[in-house]
């Protein structure tokens, strides 16, 4: 299956680390695997942390944006921003997962609407789960900085965009890593 799903190129297998009950996840059948996903964002629901049934990375960014704003979440239906800043900035929020193999042209999802004062860019590190990195852009900032892509009709931002230390903005690395690392904290 590995052989049929990555295009006739091998892919390393890399056995995934026991889950938080100890159970070796590789023993686990994907029918339990996907029950167990369905749980977690229900759990997650019930904390106020997601709001949707999509992959929880983009709701708990949002999330821990509002933290680092101190700022309220949009409704779901909202088109060009994510929250509202105490300040009353609206706030678009980006949020990529990166491994230590991924280019720094990798893009972040397409901004369709520009309805927004400040984009926040969140990069996640996909193999330990810390913030790797945050910055602010406003909305003429991504314009600028941001390519535009035909096929999306949207503008995309580059990862290397938000990583380097002389990338437009304002870094905010520090904030997003302490409220990142409460938020992951949290109980019920």
């Amino acid at each position: 299956m590995r052989q049929h799903f990555s295009g006739g190129h091998q892919i390393p297998f890399i056995r995934p680390a026991a889950s938080a009950g100890g159970d070796d996840l590789a023993t686990v059948s994907v029918g339990q695997l996907l029950e167990r996903y369905a749980g977690i964002l229900a759990e997650l629901r019930l904390r106020g942390l997601v709001r949707t049934n999509n992959a929880p990375i983009g709701d708990l960014a949002e999330y821990c944006a509002a933290i680092v704003y101190d700022g309220l979440l949009a409704p779901n239906s909202e088109k060009s921003y994510d929250l509202v800043a105490q300040d009353g900035r609206k706030v678009q929020v980006k949020v990529r997962v990166i491994r230590s193999d991924t280019s720094p042209s990798a893009v972040f999802s397409p901004i369709r609407s520009f309805g927004f004062d400040v984009g926040a860019f969140l990069l996640i590190d996909g193999d330990r789960g810390g913030v790797l990195a945050a910055r602010e852009l406003t909305a003429e900032d991504v314009q600028h900085a941001g390519k535009h892509r035909a096929h999306t009709n949207g503008v995309v931002v580059r990862v290397g965009q938000v990583r380097s230390t002389t990338a437009r903005g304002v870094d905010l690395t520090d904030r997003f890593r302490a409220a990142w690392d409460d938020l992951l904290q949290q109980v019920r």
